[in-house]
């Protein structure tokens, strides 16, 4: 099993707050998610996911319209600079505050940014290569509040920008003699957008509910030409516009969002409502008149040929493209509203389904990250969503509706709801066998686990002696022999073996289903448990950190894990009087996972780390950090024990109820399902899809020769640089290292080993996976070998 898991892919959040763009070429949308921006591609329907790992959830986004780079500034005013050809980020430039704009210049010139009451202009990055990406050019001043947007002139040579103090202030960026700054000032509520248009006459100010149109003396353009004009009789009020007078509907929510294309003169509004109001200008005519969301647009954004809008929404994390001259939506992504309880994986790998409380179970297409199908038919949260073994096209979700559902994936309907006739029971753990014929969830409230039959519907046992909820449960994966094994695990403190194989073979007969097999005691309540592959061990964690290993067959336990310094120490917020080294002590393992192998379990919980484990030596072999987003609770590590003991003191009391609600949003990692080379990992902040670095395996110049085995025997041979060739097609860490490490020093720098490869590595491999020649030198090999191997991989690079 390999160990180099990174971050693929994120689903189940589309956008959860700041400012959405459209690309140069009009097929991409890009949403911040997090700390992490999800980029759409309208014109293949693929979903993408750039992990700049940002350390603050990402407000702001702007691209250059000259270089294929995104400038995404954070909430903290750390602006990371990122190219959108490799994913990677160039630089990260902290402006030291809070970041309310950013707008690139029509030129690609200049980078506007709008902090706090001023404005700040920088150079913006080039081509060639530079110290500092961003150099200050000039500083705006003149506000007397926050500034809110800003917009720049098709010549790059004006700034307007708006604020919350009502007014709009038009900035030259070059020195004119008799203006400076020009203040509008016609609005009684803050600017929500303020444009200037292609003719360089007229300005646009946009407010809640009014609308001004400004005209110039003079086009903006000529303004260094002429010598009387005074700024006070630059610019006066042509129009002025109410949304109430054209809209059908009565209009009486705030703007929220305001968009404007310049070569078509359409305006599109956004409303706290949801209302989306699309005008031309200098008409005012409405085009379209939609109620696009459901709450309040806080986002919006116009594509380059103005035939698409993209609007999102915070409360509920959606995000749509309206195409306004069909009427229709070109494209839709809803998020899950509310924290997402539960995931798996399809058998197959092709399909995600994930299940949260805001009562709906989302299925979602792992190739390009996009939701296929939303079941709604539960009244209350999902708890656990399942896959049978053998069955792709079923998923079953359990809720505290007191329903248990299956669905058709090829239909897509819910064909079977499994009930208890006798009462309403909250369902808080689901599971279903391999075959796919049983099904059986674990009570909240009544401490009971239930099994069904998929095939009739029917309720065949209920299985009782538990005292506390039943946390999770688990079938027997294998499928070798004739009986049918159940696990529970719960807050009791017990795990319980059942053997319900009469589910089977004879649904009348009830007298074989309440077989307790076994129950084990822990010292504490356990809250998950995981079979192994074959079957033969069992995996439970506990709330003491402990993971114990079982033998459901010998009855005997097979080792522990002590994974107390393994979730790292970290604090839930700044508000929190408990010291993080006790908050440490709370945490535990919320979820446990075999590998396919069964050599390694992957462990996660109450932290921002995923742990893995070898499971024969019961010893950590890695972390991995699931995020590094410190606007989470449970992230930061080192904390200011000033800041600590401030708290205490009378002076540093706060004015508010000491005892008032106070919540932040954590890291919690719920489940962790495999999905053959890799996992998924369920946290609070969405589903991150991570595999190894060789999960898209290259069969590029693969063939029946090329292995392994053969390629040590050309190593023996002498033939080295057809060996190293096999190993890197082969994409093994371990063989490329080993070979490397083989060759002798007095062969290295042979001019004949460097040609063979270049002429057989640098055309089949290096132009797609350079990552792959970060060869790590064993400190084995002596300095000539370093020396040598150095060469000829920088050499490759430079080729």
């Amino acid at each position: 099993m390999r160990h180099n898991f990174k971050f693929k892919n994120l689903f189940g959040t589309a956008y959860k707050c700041g400012s959405i763009i459209f690309t140069d070429n009009g097929f991409g949308l890009l949403s911040p998610v997090g700390n992490q921006i999800t980029v759409f591609d309208l014109k293949r329907d693929g979903v993408a996911s750039l992990d700049i790992s940002s350390f603050h959830d990402v407000r702001h986004l702007a691209l250059s319209p000259l270089l294929p780079m995104l400038v995404a500034v954070n909430d903290v005013g750390d602006a990371s600079l990122c190219s959108l050809s490799t994913g990677a980020v160039i630089s990260v430039y902290p402006f030291k505050g809070v970041i309310f704009a950013v707008s690139f210049s029509p030129d690609g010139k200049f980078l506007a940014v709008g902090k706090g009451h001023n404005i700040l202009l920088f150079y913006a990055p080039s081509q060639n290569r530079q110290f500092n990406h961003l150099k200050l050019y000039r500083i705006f001043y003149g506000f007397t509040d926050d500034i809110i947007c800003i917009d720049w002139s098709s010549d790059s040579g004006f700034i307007i920008a708006g604020s919350v103090d009502s007014t709009s202030r038009l900035f030259s960026v070059y020195n004119i003699p008799k203006i400076f700054v020009c203040t509008l000032a016609g609005h009684k509520n803050p600017i929500m957008g303020a444009f200037i248009l292609r003719n360089l006459v007229n300005i646009l100010t946009v407010s809640s509910g009014f609308i001004c149109s400004w005209e110039a003396k003079v086009p903006l353009d000529q303004l260094r030409s002429i010598d009387d004009l005074t700024p006070t009789s630059l610019f006066r009020i042509s129009n002025r516009y109410r949304y109430a007078d054209s809209a059908d509907v009565q209009v009486t929510s705030p703007v929220s969002a305001v968009a404007f294309h310049k070569d078509l003169r359409l305006l599109a509004t956004g409303f706290e409502s949801g209302l989306l109001l699309l005008h031309t200008f200098p008409d005012f005519i409405i085009v379209s008149e939609v109620n696009m969301l459901t709450n309040s647009i806080n986002s919006l954004a116009i594509n380059k040929n103005g035939d698409w809008i993209g609007a999102a929404s915070e409360l509920f994390g959606q995000i749509a493209v309206w195409e306004w001259r069909s009427q229709s939506y070109y494209m839709r992504a809803d998020s899950h509203s509310k924290v997402m309880t539960s995931l798996a994986y399809s058998p197959d790998g092709l399909h995600l389904a994930t299940g949260g409380y805001d009562n709906k179970v989302k299925v979602w297409r792992v190739s390009n990250g996009r939701s296929i199908v939303t079941f709604t038919e539960h009244t209350a949260g999902v708890t656990g969503v399942a896959f049978p073994a053998q069955n792709s096209k079923v998923v079953v979700s359990a809720s505290l509706d007191g329903t248990v559902r299956a669905y058709d994936l090829i239909r897509y309907r819910n064909f079977r709801t499994f009930t208890v006739p006798t009462r309403r029971v909250q369902f808080f753990s689901l599971a279903v066998d391999t075959r796919g014929s049983l099904v059986a969830a674990g009570g909240l409230d009544t401490f009971e686990a239930y099994v069904w039959s998929v095939k009739t519907g029917q309720l065949l046992t209920v299985l009782t002696g538990h005292t506390a909820p039943i946390s999770a449960l688990a079938f027997n994966p294998d499928i070798s022999g004739i009986d049918i094994e159940l696990t529970t695990v719960s807050w009791d403190s017990t795990l319980r073996l059942w053997d319900v194989t009469g589910n089977s073979t004879d649904e009348n007969n009830l007298s074989s289903m309440e077989l307790t097999k076994e129950v084990v005691n822990f010292s504490c309540d356990a809250l998950c448990v995981a079979y192994r592959g074959d079957g033969k061990q069992l995996a439970i964690s506990l709330l003491n950190w402990n993971i114990v290993f079982y033998d459901p067959n010998e009855g005997v336990e097979m080792g522990t894990i002590d994974g107390h310094r393994d979730l790292g120490i970290s604090q839930t917020s700044a508000d929190d009087l408990v010291t993080p080294r006790r908050a440490a002590e709370a945490k535990k393992f919320q979820t446990v996972a075999y590998s396919v192998d069964g050599e390694h379990l992957i462990a996660g919980g109450d932290s921002k780390y995923v742990c893995l484990y070898s499971v024969p030596d019961k010893l950590l072999m890695k972390q991995f950090e699931v995020t590094c987003n410190l606007s989470l609770g449970g992230v930061q590590e080192l904390h200011d024990r000033r800041n600590y003991l401030s708290r205490f003191s009378i002076e540093a009391l706060p004015d508010r109820d000491a005892f008032a609600a106070t919540t932040t949003e954590g890291v919690l990692i719920y489940c962790l399902p495999s999905a053959g080379t890799g996992y998924g990992i369920g946290s609070t902040f969405g589903v991150s899809s991570c595999s190894d670095s060789g999960w898209l395996f290259d069969t590029l110049g693969i063939d029946e020769e090329t292995t392994p085995s053969n390629a040590r025997d050309a190593l023996i041979q002498g033939r080295q640089a057809e060996a190293l060739d096999m190993a890197i097609r082969l994409q093994l860490h371990e063989l490329v290292e080993e070979i490397i490490e083989s060759i002798p020093v007095d062969q290295i720098a042979k001019l004949w080993i460097i040609h063979g490869i270049i002429s057989k590595v640098y055309q089949n491999f290096i132009r797609r996976e350079r990552t792959m020649l970060r060869i790590k030198i064993s400190s084995k090999i002596i300095t000539a070998s370093k020396y040598h191997i150095l060469t000829i991989y920088f050499y490759i690079m430079k080729k």
